[in-house]
C-alpha cells in the first residue's frame, strides 16, 4: 500500500495502545516508524530494478525479517521510553510491522511473507495499491478518535478493524464478480480458462477483469452495478515462457522477470539491427478509463524490452520502473 496508509495504521496503532504505555512525546512517532520501517529496503540497491523486483516485499515484508525489525524497534523504545516494558514494546512493534504486511498482502503486488526461507510472492488481491476509499475512511476514524479524548482508544482499536474488513469484503466481491463475468463469457459463446478479478483503481466502484484462454490473456473493467452488455476485452498475448527462459540464461534480469511477472505478456517487433521484445504484467495495465486517461501516453510500469541482434542474441535492454523505484528507467 501506500505510505499514507501504512502511517495512518501506526497512528491508529499508537492511540489504541496509549493507555497502555507511559507518557512520552516519543510514543506516536515510534508507532509511526514502525508501521513504516519495513518498506526501508526502497534505500538499498542503489536504483538497480533487478535488486528491487527481488528484495522489495522481501525479508523486511516477511513474518520472520518483521520480527528482526520489531526487536530493533522494541531497543529503541526502551531507550526511548526507559519505563517501559521491552515485551510490551515488541508485542505492539511486531503488531504494527504486521499489519504493514498485511497491507501489502492485499495489494496484486504481493509480499514474500515467508521469505528467507521461501521467495514466494503471495497477493491476496483485496485492493487497489492506491486506494482513497480505504484511506480516507481510515483518516476519518483516526480525526474522531482525536475529537473525542475520553474514547480514543476504544475509537482507534475498533478503527484498526477497518484496516481488514474492508480487503476482506473487497475479495468476496471479486470472487462474485468473478463468476458473474464467467457466466457472461458463457453466454457469449468465448472460450476461457481462468477468470481473475481484482479491485482496480476508484474501488470498489471499477474492477479489473483477467481472463486467460489459450496462448492469450483478455484484459477487462467492471464497473460495479454498471453496465452488463457484450464483453469487449483487450487480447494481449501471452509471454514465450522458452524465449524469457533462453534471455534469462543471457541475462538474469529476465529470469527474475519469469519469476516476478504475474499475468505476463508480450510484443515483438522487427528492427533493422534485429528484433526488440516487450514484456509486460497486467497487474499494472488496466482498461479502467480514469487510468487509461491519466497514462495514455506512458509505458505501463513494469516493462522489460530486449533488443537483440539478426541471430537472437541480446545486445541489450530497457526497463520502467515502478512509481516508487529511483528514477522512471534503466538501459543496459
Amino acid at each position: 500500500m501506500d505510505p499514507i496508509t501504512h502511517l495512518s495504521s501506526g497512528l491508529m496503532g499508537a492511540l489504541a495502545a496509549r493507555p497502555y504505555f507511559p507518557k512520552s512525546r516519543y510514543f506516536i512517532p515510534l508507532c509511526l516508524l514502525a508501521s513504516w520501517i519495513p518498506d526501508g529496503d526502497i534505500f538499498f540497491g542503489n536504483g538497480d530494478p533487478e535488486f528491487s523486483l527481488l528484495h522489495h516485499r522481501g525479508i523486511t515484508t516477511s513474518f520472520f525479517g518483521g520480527a528482526i525489525l520489531a526487536f530493533a524497534m522494541a531497543w529503541l523504545i526502551k531507550r526511548a521510553m526507559p519505563t517501559t516494558s521491552f515485551g510490551r514494546s515488541f508485542v505492539l512493534s511486531y503488531f504494527l510491522i504486521c499489519t504493514h504486511i498485511w497491507l501489502d498482502l492485499i495489494t496484486t503486488y504481493g509480499t514474500q511473507i515467508l521469505a528467507p526461507f521461501s521467495n514466494h510472492r503471495f497477493a491476496l488481491d483485496g485492493a487497489f495499491i492506491i486506494d482513497p476509499l480505504f484511506t480516507g475512511i481510515a483518516l476519518l476514524i483516526i480525526v474522531g478518535a482525536l475529537i473525542y479524548k475520553k474514547s480514543r482508544s476504544r475509537i482507534a482499536l475498533l478503527g484498526m478493524l477497518w484496516f481488514f474488513l474492508y480487503p476482506l469484503t473487497n475479495m468476496g466481491i471479486s470472487a462474485h464478480l468473478a463468476t458473474k463475468y464467467a457466466e457472461r463469457l458463457n453466454q457469449q459463446g468465448i472460450p476461457y480458462e481462468h477468470v481473475h478479478v481484482t479491485p482496480d483503481a476508484l474501488a470498489p466502484k471499477y474492477w479489473k477483469v483477467v481472463t486467460t484462454t489459450g496462448h492469450m490473456y483478455m484484459q477487462d473493467t467492471i464497473v460495479l452495478f454498471g453496465d452488463k452488455g457484450n464483453i469487449q476485452p483487450e487480447r494481449y498475448r501471452r509471454a514465450d515462457e522458452g524465449m524469457l527462459k533462453t534471455l534469462g540464461e543471457q541475462d538474469s534480469m529476465f529470469r527474475t522477470y519469469a519469476w516476478f511477472a504475474k499475468w505476463p505478456h508480450m510484443t515483438q517487433k522487427t528492427t533493422p539491427e534485429g528484433k526488440e521484445i516487450t514484456f509486460g504484467d497486467l497487474r499494472f495495465q488496466s482498461t479502467n478509463p480514469v487510468l487509461k486517461r491519466i497514462f495514455q501516453d506512458r509505458q505501463p510500469p513494469f516493462t522489460l524490452t530486449a533488443y537483440l541482434d539478426e541471430d537472437g542474441v541480446l545486445t541489450g535492454w530497457k526497463f520502467i520502473k515502478g512509481a516508487s523505484s529511483i528514477g522512471e528507467t534503466t538501459e543496459r
